[in-house]
């Protein structure tokens, strides 16, 4: 049985910060039982997620594109038929 691992490319983010924020983040991290890294990247996310809405699942975002009821075909159809609407309003 092949084994598969997934790997991501991590970017180092650095951020300067003062002696009294590194320890009242490194006590914030403590309290919840993470590294100091991990907590500031949940940090990160939460807010992320906060101000630009959490990320979509894949389901989600079909879910939320049917909704729009809007007209699927194949695109050779969808162009086609776009074109062809363009040429007739410009004859009218």
């Amino acid at each position: 049985m092949p084994i598969v691992m997934v790997m991501s490319i991590m970017k180092r983010l650095q951020i300067p910060i003062d002696d009294q924020e590194r320890s009242r983040f490194r006590a914030a991290a403590r309290r919840a039982g993470l590294p100091l890294a991990e907590w500031a990247r949940r940090q990160l996310r939460e807010k992320a997620d906060e101000v630009l809405g959490a990320p979509l699942d894949p389901r989600e975002a079909l879910a939320l594109l049917e909704a729009l009821e809007a007209p699927v075909g194949p695109v050779e159809t969808m162009i086609e038929e776009s074109v062809s609407g363009r040429y007739r309003r410009r004859k009218a």
